[in-house]
């Protein structure tokens, strides 16, 4: 379909009547329809990739705990025959006395029923022992098992993350591709409109700015009434499913959240790469995860797990440092205040500064 596009263009190169330049645009607007696919694409397969590593992450703590419960364990077992051990010689070099015995030895009734009472305090700690050593056997023939499976769940979880990134890496190819085989005109119409949207960013970031210190220095200004809130959630966005229901808990405050967004703005032009979660480059639960580590709060870099750890936050309730999801959890950002969030968007574009309210896979908003 794009090599007949171009080949069409090709042929309305030569002229410049309002019919080829509309066949032009419409050329740019299939292109950059077929790329919008592409950069969906890659981010779901981008967060599937984080989600296997994620899983990878959890297994392998599971296994060092689990190793370290078996050196624990087989400490235990290890006391545990020694004790028997010894008791067994005990028993070996002194039997315990009968009952005609006690009697005959005791001198009267009360010393008789102490020293059974002890011979019966002793006899329960020998069960105990062999009860504690029976545990101790059963409890590591479990955790040699969990052992084996967490094994094979990690290689798994490589596999998959192995195949994920294969498949990242063939739409990106794909992408280039695509870039690869527009030419002349058409690719400067590209460049115009991606400059366009570089300008048309930087004035929302920079608006933004604007809004963070107006609200900076609102919140410093002392004040007789308390001011509203420079985050005041915007009419709920379009939503391609219905967004979450008020949760039955309340929400925590999601204080200081709004510095794990500042954190964020500062990184405003760096590059979007995928798997990505440092100055270097990020991604967009890789962004989230950075900016929020900054804080000292843990964010996991996956956005199903992201997804499953916080409370789930009302579209109307919603305050700067609240994360956004849209496209089926393969999408998400920091929301700002204004109806804005900061996100990383997918390759080839970089952090950045965008609204939430024309979209129409909004997914819903956590808080952590």
């Amino acid at each position: 379909m794009l090599a007949a596009a171009l080949l069409a263009f090709g042929a309305g190169l030569a002229t410049s009547e309002p019919a080829a330049i509309e066949q032009k645009r419409a050329q740019v607007q299939q292109i950059q329809s077929e790329l919008a696919q592409i950069d969906a694409q890659v981010g779901q397969a981008a967060e599937a990739y984080n989600g296997a590593r994620y899983e990878l992450g959890q297994v392998e703590q599971r296994i060092k705990q689990n190793r370290d419960m078996i050196v624990s364990t087989k400490r235990d077992l290890e006391s545990s025959r020694e004790v028997l051990a010894q008791r067994l010689r005990d028993l070996y070099a002194t039997p315990e006395p009968s009952l005609a015995e006690v009697l005959i030895t005791s001198g009267s009734i009360t010393a008789a029923a102490d020293q059974l009472d002890l011979l019966d305090r002793v006899g329960q700690q020998d069960a105990s022992v062999v009860s504690g050593l029976r545990d101790n056997k059963e409890r590591l023939e479990n955790l040699r098992a969990e052992l084996i499976v967490d094994r094979k769940k990690a290689a798994d979880a490589v596999e998959r993350a192995e195949r994920e990134k294969a498949k990242v890496e063939g739409l990106l190819r794909q992408r280039q591709a695509v870039l690869t085989n527009v030419k002349g005109e058409l690719a400067q119409m590209l460049r115009a409109e991606e400059e366009r949207q570089r300008r048309e960013a930087a004035a929302a970031a920079a608006l933004a700015r604007q809004r963070q210190a107006a609200a900076a220095a609102a919140a410093a200004a002392p004040s007789s009434a308390a001011a509203p809130s420079s985050g005041a959630a915007p009419a709920a966005p379009a939503a391609g499913g219905a967004a979450p229901a008020a949760p039955a808990a309340p929400l925590p405050s999601g204080g200081g959240n709004a510095a794990a967004a500042s954190v964020a703005m500062q990184y405003l032009g760096t590059p979007y790469v995928w798997g990505g979660a440092s100055p270097a480059g990020f991604d967009c639960s890789g962004l989230a995860s950075y900016a929020f580590a900054q804080i000292g709060k843990s964010v996991p870099h996956y956005t199903g797990a992201i997804w499953a750890a916080f409370p789930k936050v009302p579209s109307d309730q919603l305050q700067p440092g609240d994360m956004v999801f849209f496209n089926g959890l393969g999408h998400m950002g920091i929301y700002i205040g204004g109806g804005q969030m900061v996100h990383a968007p997918h390759t080839g574009d970089v952090v950045k500064v965008s609204s939430i309210g024309g979209r129409s896979d909004y997914v819903g908003a956590v808080r952590a």
